[in-house]
């Protein structure tokens, strides 16, 4: 019998998607392949990964007669019609499972792959995320999953998700693409550090970037701060106050956040979980993202005390006392989230899974068109 395989499906949207299962392939014994769109391309680190596929995009060259029907199916999110890019993207999709047969399918993340990775008979386990998840197409995949993974500490589940979606969830510590060594819970030393306390802001690449004129207003109302953002370049119709410096994208921000007092950032998962592994003093601010993800994100980390949490960016005259606020933060409150290695405890849990599936598969191979 041969051994087991497993593929991952990943989402193109950003890079926090790529960068969570690269953190589990790290960990992974058994041969892997990844299945995605527009990011096949770049650089895949693996120790075990075989190969990247790449598959149509299924938002390109997308018919504007089929656009009112995207979302006219309850059990999908996303299905216009008369788009052959889509029609190309399933073909390649079952295509390569039909060549692979591979033994699970992690899903990270898409209803309508989930779906069809059941209805061609692979059994798989869905990534879940933070949000509103009670809709049709997301329980429908969660119910189509042989189980799901969620990226954090049941301590961070949301208030609304129901019992039988926890009960299917395999709980994860916390884990992130650099997993640098966690500073000690900082105490400010008379005579250490800068003379003026720093605030990063951070801003992805899948971030919104017209904030100029609020970040130049935040850094006039607390001048005793010095201001950097990375990930945007300076406007160039105005200057900014002396206190707010532009320092443009970086590969790695860690340079620039570990000298900070306190940093400023989106409510995306994975530029969460980085700062928190480097128990960082954070104010997470949602930004918009389907199903409300990022909003109660940010509710919970405010909820469990890892970060000052906001649902949308403040108003100017809010910033001194959230930045008193955030300095009294405990970033030794992140050491429960990280007790452990989360991405070796996904990877430990899909090798089981694989090994499950491969068993039954070799049991029932009569019955299975796939060897």
């Amino acid at each position: 019998m041969r051994g087991p395989t497993i593929g991952f499906y990943v989402h193109y949207h950003g890079l926090g998607h790529k960068h969570r299962t690269e953190a589990i392939l790290q960990h992974l014994q058994i041969p892997a392949t990844v299945v995605t769109s527009r990011i096949d391309t770049l650089d895949w680190n693996g120790p075990t990964l075989q190969q990247v596929v790449g598959i149509a995009c299924d938002i390109d060259d997308v018919s504007p007669r089929g656009i009112p029907y995207a979302r006219d199916v309850q059990s999908l999110h996303y299905a216009p019609l008369w788009c052959e890019t889509i029609t190309r993207r399933v073909a390649q999709y079952t295509a390569w499972l039909d060549a692979a047969c591979p033994d699970v399918m992690v899903v990270d993340v898409s209803a309508e792959i989930s779906m069809l990775t059941r209805l061609a008979s692979i059994p798989q386990v869905v990534m879940r995320q933070h949000g509103d998840r009670n809709d049709p197409a997301h329980q429908d995949a969660y119910r189509a999953a042989h189980s799901m993974l969620a990226p954090f500490p049941k301590s961070m589940e949301d208030d609304q998700t129901p019992d039988w979606v926890r009960t299917k969830t395999i709980y994860l510590d916390g884990f992130c693409r650099q997993q640098s060594a966690p500073k000690d819970d900082r105490e400010t030393v008379a005579g250490d550090g800068p003379a003026v306390p720093t605030i990063v802001v951070m801003f992805g690449r899948g971030g919104n970037a017209d904030v100029h004129v609020r970040l130049a207003a935040a850094a006039r109302r607390v001048p005793e701060y010095r201001w950097q953002v990375i990930g945007i370049a300076a406007p160039e119709s105005t200057a900014p106050p002396d206190n707010l410096q532009y320092v443009g994208w970086v590969d790695d921000p860690m340079p620039y956040v570990t000298g900070a007092e306190i940093v400023v950032t989106a409510a995306g998962h994975n530029s969460v979980m980085e700062l928190g592994h480097a128990r960082q003093r954070l104010i997470a601010i949602a930004q918009q993202r389907p199903f409300d993800e990022q909003i109660c994100k940010a509710a919970i980390l405010d909820r469990e005390g890892l970060a000052i949490g906001l649902s949308q960016w403040p108003d100017t005259d809010q910033w001194p006392d959230l930045l008193q606020r955030a300095e009294r933060l405990a970033p030794r409150r992140w050491d429960a989230i990280f007790a452990g290695d989360g991405a070796a405890q996904a990877a430990a849990h899909l090798h089981r899974v694989a090994t499950w599936s491969r068993r039954q598969r070799e049991s029932n191979r009569r019955a299975v068109p796939c060897s």
